[in-house]
């Protein structure tokens, strides 16, 4: 979540959906007020959902239709498998001490976290936890299955979608950087089984209606 009062805007940040990028490209500008926290019991989450973040926003006496609301979907199969990936790159460079990671405590807890995972679980039931531990996109940006948010960006399109955010919040336009970018590989078709298809269509049908995705 990123939130900034002169320029009146709000970001839903979605996880695996680019929202690294949002905030490297955003806060430097210095028009950022506020920046979500990755932990959950914060008043402003980094993942909050916009039910969560409006939430906030009547607790501090902030009007919700005066901020313009930003969120970024995903193909949901390839959500689901960048989720994959990210952990299975995080444990590989948990094992190898990867030096492009500061490895304090939070780095070192979540690296022994992936690498057991990857150790003690076959690949399809990681990639199933994966699915049954994350929130559909839809339950980000909407309350009481009603859209709540101004704009629903597309990831596929990102570089377009942030020009025009940009260009929507007075912003003068930059390029957007590509933070925790994932390097494409093969695995997909191993590890995604007809199930686990199944299964992510039956979460994100919603997402998937609305923005027309295909496997």
């Amino acid at each position: 979540m990123l939130i900034s009062h002169k320029h009146k805007f709000i970001t839903i940040d979605i996880p695996k959906t680019g929202t690294r990028s949002l905030r490297e490209s955003l806060v430097p500008l210095g028009i950022i007020d506020i920046v979500g926290v990755p932990n959950e019991s914060a008043e402003f989450y980094q993942h909050d959902t916009a039910e969560r973040a409006n939430s906030q926003f009547i607790k501090n006496n902030w009007e919700w239709k005066n901020y313009y609301s930003f969120t970024i979907v995903r193909n949901p199969w390839q959500r689901y498998f960048s989720f994959f990936k990210y952990f299975k790159s995080y444990a590989e460079k948990y094992k190898n001490k990867d030096a492009s990671i500061t490895w304090n405590e939070p780095e070192i807890n979540q690296g022994k976290m992936c690498l057991e995972m990857f150790e003690k679980q076959d690949e399809k039931t990681i990639m199933k936890n994966l699915i049954n531990n994350n929130k559909p996109q839809h339950e980000y940006y909407t309350i009481n299955n009603e859209i709540v948010v101004n704009h629903i960006a597309e990831f596929e399109n990102i570089n377009y979608e942030f020009s025009q955010f940009c260009d929507n919040n007075n912003i003068q336009t930059i390029e957007l950087r590509h933070g925790n970018k994932s390097k494409p590989n093969d695995d997909f078709n191993r590890v995604m089984d007809n199930e686990l298809i199944d299964k992510i269509y039956e979460l994100e049908k919603p997402t998937i209606e609305y923005k027309n995705y295909k496997l």
